[in-house]
């Protein structure tokens, strides 16, 4: 190789297929709980008793999803974010060219696709944090090493935890007016879910403003502080797992059962007292800030350690390997599957689609996350069959080479 090797995108032949099959799981696991928000008030996403006394499957639905899905799964993604970030750093290097520009490139488009996704589609978007994000946690990618990352973001993490435990444990003391618009997110009155309502059974025009105004009062913030700090911490655990040769499932079985055991044990040890006050202060919104900004918060970086060590043990072993497969197709279009969610669900729940915001239980939205991921589980690997990438990483990629890239299988 010389200093002119062009840096090219990733064939399927030279992929990590535990980062794939990670990857996949990830793309169902953050349906889980985006699902909520799809189909309800943001309250409904945070609080079983939002709309009132659940009955007792939505109940156990909620605690299943919070206990095992909720930040587990956009944490998983992050690492994997980071992991990616410092796999293209690496090709690079080994290549002898220079990346950053490239890298940038990738980051401003993926913001592009972010605003589009939040104006246009839906306001829950991750997209525009992880532009944002990426842009600068490639300054650790080529010249520091593994300790350093997952120290520096264990610490970034740790900072937010800890300020989101003071705000929870003071929010008591903030102004009455920002003390009631908490109380609306936590524990809405009827006239403010009336409201939110009332934009996604509307029409197009309300939702667009409604998504307009969210992204212009939220998303900067949100990239920005949490973006920092959680995000970023996250994907710098990624890139310090993927120098160790954890992610990619190089290291012995031995040292994954230890590190599912250990992370597992810490996580949900932490989810289990989480949990206890939730059901003590009957889900106050206290409790119910501590918990989410908190303590799940915390617990879900330990279970999200955990889950890779044990798709990792899974990605060494022989066991399932048509199902394996199939998660890896999707793992491999995770962002076509990401906006395809967000499309599908927005039509089924908003009144320009099926209307269905706000009718259905909880446990009946756990179906139609199993009936779009089966789909999507048959889809992606049909299609990578006859495509070298998903439509919108081909998209992605041509953008950010600035040449189209080939697409077609021979």
């Amino acid at each position: 190789m010389t200093a002119t090797t062009p840096l090219t995108p990733t064939e399927s032949t030279a992929r990590y297929h535990s980062l794939d099959l990670i990857r996949g799981i990830a793309v169902a696991g953050i349906l889980i709980m985006n699902i909520y928000a799809f189909a309800n008030i943001y309250a409904y996403y945070v609080n079983p008793k939002a709309l009132g006394e659940p009955s007792t499957i939505d109940l156990i639905t909620w605690f299943v999803t919070h206990i095992f899905a909720d930040q587990k799964f956009y944490t998983l993604f992050s690492i994997l974010f980071g992991a990616g970030i410092m796999l293209m750093a690496e090709r690079a290097a080994t290549n002898g060219t220079p990346s950053a520009w490239l890298h940038y490139k990738r980051m401003v488009w993926l913001l592009c696709f972010g605003v589009l996704h939040a104006i246009f589609i839906w306001y829950g978007d991750i997209l525009v944090t992880y532009a944002v994000t990426g842009l600068w946690v490639y300054w650790f990618a080529r010249h520091t090493e593994a300790k350093t990352k997952i120290i520096v973001g264990s610490i970034l993490i740790a900072i937010m935890v800890a300020m989101m435990s003071l705000f929870a444990v003071f929010s008591g003391d903030v102004p009455e007016q920002d003390l009631a618009e908490m109380m609306d997110m936590f524990a809405p009155s009827e006239s403010f879910i009336a409201q939110e309502t009332a934009v996604y059974t509307s029409d197009y025009a309300a939702q667009l403003d409604h998504r307009i105004d969210f992204f212009t009062t939220n998303l900067p913030m949100m990239a920005l502080f949490f973006g920092l700090f959680r995000i970023g911490g996250s994907m710098l655990l990624g890139m310090g797992l993927y120098q160790l040769g954890i992610l990619t499932a190089e290291r012995s079985r031995s040292f994954y059962i230890k590190m599912m055991v250990l992370c597992l044990i810490v996580g949900f040890g932490t989810i289990a007292y989480d949990s206890f006050l939730l059901l003590d202060s009957n889900f106050s919104m206290s409790t119910a800030m501590l918990s989410f900004m908190s303590l799940n918060s915390f617990a879900a970086v330990f279970v999200a350690l955990g889950y890779i060590a044990l798709f990792c043990l899974w990605a060494k072993s022989n066991k399932l390997q048509g199902f394996r497969t199939r998660l890896e197709a999707v793992g491999r279009m995770a962002f076509s599957n990401y906006i395809s969610q967000s499309i599908i669900c927005t039509l089924l729940f908003y009144s320009h689609g099926f209307g269905l915001f706000a009718q259905l239980e909880r446990y009946q939205l756990m179906l139609v996350v199993a009936a779009i991921f089966v789909t999507q589980l048959i889809w992606s690997p049909w299609w990578l069959a006859r495509f070298r990438y998903g439509p919108l990483e081909w998209l992605w990629r041509s953008l950010s080479y600035g040449k189209l890239q080939p697409f077609k299988r021979a």
